[in-house]
């Protein structure tokens, strides 16, 4: 009797393998890269991710000698950046093109130490119908539009001009024509959170809401980006130890267009935001001054721009990023919050960052870049908790990078 369930068993296990094998309902492929950044700041600077993500030179710090301790210079070679990925096609569902992606990299830093840890960076399925898409999980913010970034040699694409957060989202998009598409977004966070609001989110019962418009043609993009947020920062406030229910809101609209002349394309976006430093932008939320003893919290407006542009030869590629960011002050009067913003005694900043890259080949590449950044630090803030009486201070970052993707 053992003996036949022995064949039996091994009978449809032999099927199942073999109507796997004629069907092949998946089809997996594994991509990433491996890259090597060498990099050199002329001032102690604000970074992130093993220094790979460039933010903002720090202000001084004196010494009771006067000296100003951050104008030394600092140097790293970094690999923690590499990165890998899994994309799965399947079999159809409910009608739709099935597709799972997965990507991770070694940049989970916030230990605050030396050592590097792996970092989920997306985790998605995505169901594509003939004219409508659906994904579920983690992926790109809509303000990182991915037709349209900076193609900088460094890994920050333009940050804090430009926005970079990957956040779990529903995403639903439809193609309006051709050449028009509307998405719609419904999204928490993850590893990218407001600053000073760890669960704030969540606790809000309120996912971030966003719609998009995209226009596509042939040398031309552009996009239209607006969106909402509440926060719940507490569940007891700060200054009176009671449960709160207050709310921190935040908005954004961003304007992103790229044209291709040829020779070179030419890609700019313009933001205002207010309350987002999860985006890794300048700004977050102040304390409203008012009469009463709890916390009410008011958005810091931002405007930021960047432009790029960059050659379309095959070898050698020079390209230029520049970028302007300031800091509009509260929504309403305020004070500010230490430890609610970031670079929230930042007024203005611009940077002018050169580069160009070797092309070996489309995926091999060895790049250099100058990093030119001016902060305005305040000195004092006015009654919307913006910096005033500013004092700039300058940082060079010298770049040398290698890419080889696969």
């Amino acid at each position: 009797m053992k003996k036949i369930l022995s064949i039996l068993t091994a009978v449809i296990i032999s099927s199942l393998v073999i109507a796997q094998e004629e069907t092949k309902p998946f089809k997996v492929e594994i991509h990433g890269f491996v890259g090597v950044n060498a990099f050199m700041d002329t001032r102690q600077s604000v970074i992130a991710r093993n220094g790979n993500i460039y933010l903002f030179p720090k202000p001084a710090d004196l010494d009771e000698g006067g000296n100003d301790i951050n104008k030394n210079a600092a140097y790293d070679i970094d690999a923690a950046y590499s990165r890998f990925n899994i994309g799965v096609s399947g079999p159809d569902m409910f009608g739709a093109k099935s597709f799972a992606f997965m990507e991770g990299d070694f940049l989970g830093d916030r230990s605050g130490s030396q050592d590097v840890y792996f970092r989920l960076r997306h985790a998605f399925i995505r169901l594509n119908w003939d004219n409508t898409s659906l994904l579920f999980g983690q992926y790109w913010h809509p303000l990182f539009i991915t037709e349209n970034f900076a193609s900088t040699v460094n890994l920050s694409c333009g940050t804090p001009y430009h926005p970079l957060n990957r956040q779990p989202m529903i995403r639903v998009g439809h193609q309006l024509t051709d050449k028009l598409e509307v998405i719609g977004f419904l999204m928490s966070q993850n590893d990218f959170l407001d600053k000073g609001m760890v669960k704030a989110a969540e606790n809000s019962l309120r996912p971030e809401a966003t719609l998009q418009f995209k226009y596509k043609t042939n040398g031309f993009f552009a996009a239209f980006t607006g969106g909402l947020k509440a926060l719940r920062p507490a569940l007891k406030d700060p200054n009176t130890n009671i449960e709160t229910k207050e709310l921190a809101k935040g908005h954004y609209v961003a304007g992103s267009v790229k044209k291709d002349f040829g020779a070179v394309t030419f890609k700019t976006e313009a933001l205002y935001t207010a309350g987002m430093s999860n985006i890794v932008m300048l700004g977050g939320f102040a304390e409203k001054a008012n009469a009463t003893p709890e916390r009410e919290y008011t958005a810091i407006k931002n405007f930021s721009f960047w432009a790029d542009l960059e050659s379309n030869a095959k070898k050698v590629k020079p390209g230029i990023l520049v970028g302007y960011t300031e800091n509009l002050g509260a929504l309403d009067k305020a004070t500010p919050l230490a430890g609610y913003n970031l670079g929230g005694d930042i007024a203005n900043m611009y940077s002018i960052i050169p580069r160009v890259k070797f092309m070996a080949s489309p995926k091999i590449w060895f790049g250099l870049e100058w990093m030119y950044v001016v902060a305005a630090y305040g000195n004092d803030y006015d009654e919307y908790a913006k910096p005033v009486d500013t004092t700039d201070y300058t940082n060079n970052r010298l770049t040398a990078s290698m890419r080889y993707t696969f």
